[in-house]
């Protein structure tokens, strides 16, 4: 989720804020023409914009991704995956997703029957030549905690 769209960020807000989401998916696909769009040297015009993204996070992983140079369709696959997550990662940065977490955490701690932190965000991909929607084995508990002192915007 690019943080820089008010569009998608007033959906989450909405979403998180009002209607209570309590789970979040984060949906790729294999075989995304953008993803094979942004491996390409080439100025798409106005979709660069979300291009960008993409080749932000091939920026970010370039040493693993550079393990698949001369394989395009596990590169691609790879990089549909690691989109997945960073999008995931966006969308905890946020204020509004933390915010709920807090006090989320704080029903769960204080003992309500049934309480939960959330939202929660799932990382999933589909493959469209199996049919087959897969969840990543992602563990962002790690990689929040690693960053925390970056991004944490909420403090108890």
């Amino acid at each position: 989720m690019p943080v820089s769209d008010l569009n998608s960020l007033s959906v989450l807000e909405y979403a998180v804020d009002m209607l209570d989401v309590k789970h979040i998916m984060v949906t790729g696909h294999y075989d995304c023409g953008a993803v094979h769009a942004s491996l390409q040297c080439k100025d798409k015009g106005l979709i660069e914009c979300w291009l960008r993204n993409i080749r932000d996070v091939h920026r970010l992983h370039a040493q693993e991704l550079s393990l698949f140079a001369g394989h395009h369709q596990q590169l691609a696959r790879r990089l549909v995956e690691l989109n997945v997550v960073e999008q995931c990662l966006n969308l905890y940065k946020t204020g509004v997703v933390q915010r709920k977490r807090m006090l989320t955490h704080k029903d769960k701690v204080s003992g309500v029957p049934g309480a939960f932190v959330y939202p929660r965000i799932h990382a999933l991909v589909f493959d469209p030549s199996e049919g087959v929607l897969r969840k990543l084995p992602i563990d962002f508990k790690q990689q929040l905690q690693e960053y925390a002192h970056i991004y944490n915007l909420i403090r108890e």
